[in-house]
């Protein structure tokens, strides 16, 4: 891991706290859930012999603070964030690259901000509304807002992490606790990091991310460049249509990436060698 350049970007109402690696064409990644740019500090350290790559603590995340007490997040907000940052870097405009929620925010940059957008690749954007009957999904999100308001909002993080996550709950345990749950050394000093931003993502972010539908129409006649990508080993057959149904009506491509939903996080080298092929094939 190579040590990055480090700023602070002024924006509405927060700080947000971004790193900077490498030289040439200029490479946002946009992250989601957690909103912790060191979820891509492997894969950005992979891309910097290419790119000059951005990433950034979203707004209320780890080490991007807040003005305000917190509400809840808006699209909009997010993707004025996104600009700030290049701004602050100096650019005016990117590739884009997101994760999860991070690709969502990366299509709303597409669709009203598009000379900021030279080309966003959006892996697994969890956009239930493309759906023709997303009742059932959306159901369980219901049940996870009831659980925050009457049982919390660890309550509330277990269950999008077991039943949209898919994760044993020990494994949240240790998401939740990974002071008493990992050896002391840098990688837990992340991990903790990380577990202070659940309670802001559950109840301020979940929600209002997954009752955002992108704008398609205005991405087609903006005429800006979308790729919308899934994981080919991906376990929740939603996330992946929700891919697939966005491309298809965008009319765009649906690239296979290696993994799962956090393959960038999680398998870094090969997920950038895709990456590099996508944004070479845009290049092209």
């Amino acid at each position: 891991m190579t040590m990055p350049a480090t700023g602070v970007a002024r924006a509405d109402g927060a700080d947000l706290y971004y790193e900077r690696r490498g030289s040439g064409p200029v490479l946002l990644l946009i992250v989601g859930g957690g909103g912790d740019c060191s979820y891509y500090s492997g894969l950005g350290d992979l891309l910097a012999s290419r790119y000059t790559v951005l990433s950034y603590d979203r707004r209320g995340n780890s080490r991007s603070l807040l003005h305000s007490p917190a509400t809840a997040i808006n699209m909009a907000e997010q993707s004025t964030d996104a600009l700030a940052v290049l701004a602050e870097a100096g650019f005016d405009s990117a590739l884009i690259f997101g994760n999860s929620g991070g690709a969502t925010i990366a299509l709303d940059l597409a669709a009203h901000h598009p000379r900021a957008a030279e080309f966003v690749v959006a892996h697994e954007p969890p956009v239930p509304r493309v759906l023709p009957d997303a009742a059932e999904y959306l159901a369980i999100y219901d049940d996870i807002a009831y659980a925050l308001a009457t049982d919390g909002w660890i309550a509330a993080f277990t269950m999008f992490q077991t039943r949209i996550g898919r994760l044993d709950p020990l494994i949240v345990e240790a998401l939740l606790h990974p002071e008493s749950r990992m050896p002391p050394g840098p990688q837990r000093d992340e991990m903790v990091r990380f577990s202070r931003n659940w309670e802001y993502l559950t109840k301020y972010e979940i929600d209002s991310f997954i009752h955002y539908e992108p704008d398609l129409a205005a991405i087609r006649a903006n005429g800006s460049r979308v790729t919308l990508g899934y994981g080919a080993q991906g376990t929740d057959p939603v996330a992946i249509e929700m891919s697939r149904v966005t491309a298809a009506k965008l009319g765009v491509e649906c690239a296979e990436f290696p993994g799962g939903h956090i393959s960038p996080m999680e398998r870094p080298k090969e997920f950038a060698a895709t990456l590099i092929d996508v944004l070479a094939h845009h290049s092209a």
